[in-house]
């Protein structure tokens, strides 16, 4: 396979070298996998944030991209929430390093999708997106060759999970009692309303009819004590209905614990004989 990048061909026997944006709850998720692959998946580094808080494993951390690139990551994994997808992600894909980002609202942001894009190609990275908290995209992907005509996805979290979002701003969520919409409209809306609890809808679109198309409700519901994400869609190929009740995180109620583990699945296929 000459000259095809090391990043696309990795097999069983070696070892991929991860560089981490951000050291907090997912990174943490991440680590703690990676530790425990005998050898096929190493974290050479983090990149730290304010936010941060503990350090998430035994790797470096440093306080500056370059730093982190000196290290030699073979892939870049975002950690840290859409701020730093902007700020960072464009020097990764020029460095010839794909990256992984978890914070897909971030490209809803059309002008940052087209310059990530643009990077990508010129020097050959690529951007790589987990599924997060959702099931089914693979099959709302291969739905969409053959043509989808609907794509909408409803998200109830506990009224608290929506906190700090600009989407709330004057609503009293420890006022309400009872299942409450508190947003209708399109991923990409849902996308920069919610940006630390709404990138599902992002990934649900970036993979479907895209982030203008895809309808999405967001509910605070006292109700409940897991983040439930429900996809419909229509298309040639039938229709689908997909539902998932997730755990939050541990660490951070605004993001569901199946969030670091879609990264997880990811990192494995890199090294897997046998990639579902």
């Amino acid at each position: 396979m000459e000259g095809v990048p090391f990043h696309l061909y990795v097999s069983e026997s070696q070892s991929v070298k991860i560089g981490l944006i951000g050291n907090g709850a997912i990174a943490r998720v991440v680590t703690i996998h990676c530790e425990a692959s005998a050898g096929r998946l190493s974290i050479v580094g983090a990149l730290v944030l304010p936010d941060d808080g503990d350090s998430a494993g035994q790797h470096p951390t440093v306080h500056d991209l370059s730093d982190l690139l000196a290290l030699a990551p073979d892939l870049v994994v975002e950690c840290a929430g859409q701020g730093a997808v902007a700020q960072y992600g464009a020097a990764i894909l020029s460095s010839g390093r794909d990256l992984m980002v978890i914070s897909v609202g971030a490209l809803a942001d059309e002008t940052l999708q087209a310059t990530l894009e643009a990077a990508g190609e010129a020097y050959g990275s690529k951007v790589i997106i987990p599924a997060g908290a959702l099931a089914g995209l693979d099959a709302i992907t291969a739905a969409k060759s053959d043509g989808l005509t609907r794509v909408s996805l409803k998200t109830r979290k506990p009224p608290q999970s929506w906190s700090g979002a600009p989407g709330v701003e004057g609503i009293d969520l420890s006022a309400i009692t009872e299942a409450t919409a508190i947003f209708n409209g399109t991923a990409g809306e849902a996308a920069r309303a919610f940006p630390k609890n709404a990138n599902v809808a992002a990934a649900l679109a970036l993979a479907g009819i895209g982030l203008d198309a895809t309808e999405v409700q967001l509910i605070a519901d006292p109700s409940v004590s897991r983040n439930i994400h429900r996809i419909e869609a229509e298309g040639g190929f039938g229709r689908l209905t997909v539902e998932v009740e997730a755990e939050p995180s541990p660490n951070n109620p605004k993001t569901s614990h199946l969030a670091g583990l879609s990264i997880v699945r990811q990192l494995d296929r890199l090294t897997g004989v046998i990639v579902i």
